[in-house]
């Protein structure tokens, strides 16, 4: 019995020691995650949609010019990205105002800012994505937890700024929706 008892701590003793030695430094592989955005990605790429770069500021400062009329739609995801979605992204509750331009040049970058609040104080804007299909554009933004136990949000509501090229996008009239888990905000914007 002494031998297996012997045979045990030197097997722990060396897998503690190989581990802590060898062990690569970051975050570990996440196969069931990198599987949900595999999924996700083939999915989103079945129906249709787009992945296309956007830049995200914090805190955003008001854009002047002419502003598209904003109006409200459904609550949530929507019906194509409520089925599309492996994995239900946080939204931020509601989409207070947003101010965005009616029109951009061929090529330059289009610009909108809003207002949006988040229903728990441990949580952030993390990151937008923006989608598109067509002549429609879709811009998720997602929620994220704060590190630690402790840190909270100082306030529910911030202002953000976003940017994406126009350069791959053709002439014409595009619908942008901007999603929460309240109503969406929705405006079109025009390509000269």
């Amino acid at each position: 019995m002494k031998w297996v008892i012997l045979a045990i701590a030197l097997f722990i003793i060396g897998y503690t020691f190989i581990n802590l030695r060898y062990r690569k430094p970051g975050k570990g592989h996440e196969p069931a995650a990198e599987m949900r955005h595999r999924v996700t990605a083939a999915r989103l790429k079945e129906a249709g949609w787009e992945k296309l770069s956007v830049d995200t500021r914090r805190p955003a400062e008001k854009i002047t010019g002419d502003d598209a009329p904003i109006t409200r739609g459904m609550l949530g995801l929507g019906l194509d990205f409520n089925t599309t979605l492996v994995e239900k992204p946080g939204l931020l509750r509601s989409i207070d105002q947003v101010s965005a331009p009616d029109h951009v040049e061929p090529g330059a970058d289009y610009t909108a800012t809003f207002t949006g609040s988040i229903s728990d104080l441990t949580c952030q804007l993390g990151d937008i994505e923006l989608y598109r299909r067509g002549n429609e554009l879709v811009l998720l933004p997602v929620i994220e937890h704060l590190p630690g136990k402790q840190l909270y949000s100082r306030w529910n509501d911030a202002s953000y700024c976003v940017t994406f090229s126009t350069k791959t996008l053709p002439a014409g009239t595009y619908q942008v929706s901007l999603f929460a888990q309240g109503p969406a905000a929705k405006w079109s914007f025009r390509i000269k």
